[in-house]
């Protein structure tokens, strides 16, 4: 695993999202993280629901190795306090004071390891009135403002996929970047602290300094309105989207790829302000002319016209896209003796070729053997370990 971040050593303490995404995303760097895991079982996600070898565990946890340790055991914390003395960062996504309890807090590492970074995801951080209270993605979604948008007011019922989880486990590793380039000036380590309720609202800066600026509260058709977006069905049922944003020619565009010039002076849409006043209107005017066609019609057309303009894909289409294939996005896992994995490639492409091609998951406990040899450990202490339940 070469990259931006060959010798930079991550000790995990993950379970489900939003710790394992954030490592991940530090071994698409070339990162080396060891994921550690509890030997019943490991990671929920290995056998969450469906049962063993599944999509929920590989999407969060390709790139890693693991080991296994029963931290409740004596024997458990004294290994992971030896290993974690080498390690560049410690990363959890426990509840507050778990790590505390177990004697493998901050605090405790680094006494051995005073350049450790030491980030911690939560739901709400380690203090204040919720801090005992569990905290799962709905919950930072929820919190952070982000269900308000996405739910209608008449049928509350939330929708789309985990952003909680996902942006926390993103400012992670945006934290983590940013306490190694601190280490590199000052040589000291830090804790770390990552909320799942404060990386929602810190993505949703703009409807929410809005908010506090007019007092307005947004919705789930603010922002469309706003920036002048709308979505379309083609007369194949196929749907695609727009987004005029606020250049005058997008609008001209629009009409002119609809076969209907004639609106651009029309004084309900012919200025932006007047758009966004008569946002439905300008919906369902347009989207009884988009009937009339397929949607590959329609993006022709929109291309001729130079407006801004997508298929709404669905997750298997996407894939299919020849701008999709020619960037690579999805990449293939190779496997012993098991399915090959196919998958997101990490998005960001550095031009010095530091460009890991990630390994697939780990097996639980798979480098057990690799990891504790170098402590001093027998294979025969090994084995007895393993019998123990201690790995």
């Amino acid at each position: 695993m070469n990259g931006c971040l060959e010798g930079i050593k991550v000790l995990e303490l993950g379970n489900f999202i939003s710790g394992p995404y954030g490592a991940m995303l530090l071994a698409d760097m070339g990162a080396e993280v060891v994921k550690v895991e509890n030997p019943k079982g490991g990671d929920p996600f290995r056998g969450w629901d469906l049962g063993g070898d599944q999509p929920n565990f590989w999407s969060y946890n390709r790139g890693k190795r693991s080991i296994t340790l029963n931290l409740q055991t004596p024997e458990g914390k004294d290994i992971f306090l030896a290993l974690a003395k080498t390690a560049d960062v410690v990363l959890d996504n426990y509840r507050p004071g778990v790590m505390k309890k177990l004697g493998i807090d901050y605090d405790t590492v680094s006494k051995t390891n005073p350049g450790v970074i030491y980030l911690s995801i939560t739901g709400t951080g380690p203090s204040g009135p919720y801090v005992k209270r569990p905290a799962y993605d709905t919950v930072g979604q929820g919190l952070g403002g982000m269900l308000s948008l996405l739910m209608d007011a008449n049928n509350p019922r939330p929708i789309g996929p985990n952003y909680a989880d996902s942006l926390s486990g993103m400012f992670a590793t945006i934290g983590v970047l940013g306490a190694i380039a601190a280490r590199a000036k000052t040589g000291k380590g830090q804790q770390v602290d990552t909320t799942m309720a404060g990386s929602v609202l810190a993505f949703l800066i703009a409807p929410a300094t809005d908010a506090l600026a007019t007092g307005k509260i947004p919705g789930p058709y603010t922002r469309p309105m706003q920036s002048q977006t709308y979505a379309f069905s083609g007369s194949d049922g196929a749907m695609f989207a727009i987004h005029l944003s606020s250049p005058q020619k997008f609008w001209e565009g629009l009409c002119k790829a609809a076969g209907h010039a004639e609106l651009i002076d029309d004084p309900r849409f012919s200025t932006r302000p007047n758009r966004r006043k008569n946002y439905d209107q300008l919906a369902s005017t347009f989207g009884e002319f988009f009937k009339q066609q397929p949607r590959a019609h329609w993006m022709a057309r929109l291309e001729a016209e130079d407006v801004p303009h997508t298929p709404v894909y669905n997750m298997l289409e996407v894939f299919q896209d020849p701008q999709i294939k020619h960037m690579g996005l999805e990449i293939t896992l190779e496997r012993q003796d098991k399915p090959d994995i196919r998958t997101v490639a990490f998005p960001n492409i550095y031009s010095d070729d530091k460009n890991p091609h990630p390994i697939p998951p780990p097996e639980l406990g798979e480098h057990n053997a690799e990891y504790l040899k170098p402590l001093g450990y027998s294979d025969q202490q090994i084995a007895e370990f393993k019998d123990k339940g201690i790995i």
